[in-house]
């Protein structure tokens, strides 16, 4: 018997009687009439060629053949239940907003954003939050954002939007590990480093540039460098005692405040506007993205670092 061919409607009045034990407990379950259910019971009888029930007086109760066949159903009836009770809760729970958070470069995502999520996620579960990191900068998060599915952007450098408000200032400055920052000279280098240096391709400030400010020249090829990327990368390997890296307090906020990180020359870093967040138009004014919006924005503003 193929599905489309089930008799379901007499199944389930079979089913709700032999479960009861009565055909009267079965109506008022199902809300028919005793006498709908024995018609239906009637039907699937037919249909089989067997009896399924024997009627002992004013009751019945079920043949063998009627108790193998209810063996055999009764658990499809149960998991039937459960999925559709399953289902309903669902449909009963409020659909959750979607949010779309593009391209914060990966290591903002990961050292900045990834650590700050789950107390957001915790505090509005009603929010489906979705992190998109890219390497690309977004020259404009209008009309193509919203396009995309966007909603909010975090950029990085000079590549800003009109419509784009500061997110994170960022100090750049040379950091190592405590016991490495301990054989650096505390005075301002006055030639080419004495401590392995590891280089990072993408960063806005290369070493030579910083060395330059110092005024030290460096050769281009100049010795007892590493290069690692991305940025945390680069900031692990420092905190494994590698070498100096030249990197971004706000990305490496977290090992500075615990001591894994130092500044071997303090006073010496280069700082400026570096991260912007920008609403797709689309998305403005809708409830949820706004609060992300201002989520983001607040933990900027107690970022401790930057």
């Amino acid at each position: 018997m193929t599905r489309s061919n089930l008799p379901l409607r007499a199944l389930a009045a079979f089913e709700a009687a032999a479960r009861l034990e009565s055909f009267r407990a079965a109506a008022e379950e199902l809300a028919l009439t005793p006498s709908a259910v024995s018609h239906q019971v009637r039907i699937l009888e037919r249909r089989l060629g067997l009896r399924l029930f024997d009627r002992v007086g004013r009751g019945v109760v079920l043949s063998p053949e009627g108790s193998e066949l209810f063996g055999r159903i009764g658990g499809s009836f149960d998991a039937l239940a459960e999925a559709v009770e399953t289902a309903a809760r669902r449909g009963r729970r409020p659909r959750r907003s979607e949010v779309v958070l593009r391209r914060p470069p990966p290591s903002l995502a990961g050292c900045w954003v990834l650590p700050r999520l789950p107390a957001f996620l915790a505090a509005h579960p009603e929010i489906d939050l979705r992190v998109h990191a890219d390497l690309r900068l977004a020259a404009d998060s209008g009309a193509r954002s919203e396009a995309d599915g966007v909603d909010l952007t975090i950029g990085y450098g000079d590549h800003v939007p009109a419509t784009a408000v500061p997110l994170l200032t960022e100090t750049v400055q040379p950091l190592c590990a405590p016991a490495l920052a301990a054989r650096a000279d505390p005075r301002a280098p006055r030639g080419p480093p004495d401590l392995p240096l590891i280089v990072t391709r993408d960063n806005r400030l290369s070493w030579e540039v910083w060395f330059r400010r110092q005024g030290v020249a460096l050769d281009d090829g100049f010795a007892g460098t590493i290069q690692l990327d991305p940025s945390h990368v680069a900031i692990e390997a420092a905190v494994k005692g590698l070498g100096v890296v030249l990197e971004s307090d706000v990305l490496a906020g977290d090992a500075l405040r615990d001591g894994r990180l130092v500044a071997p020359f303090p006073g010496l870093g280069v700082t400026w506007p570096a991260y912007w967040l920008a609403v797709a138009r689309g998305s403005a004014g809708r409830e949820s993205v706004e609060t992300v919006r201002v989520w983001l924005l607040g933990s900027a503003a107690r970022t401790a670092w930057g």
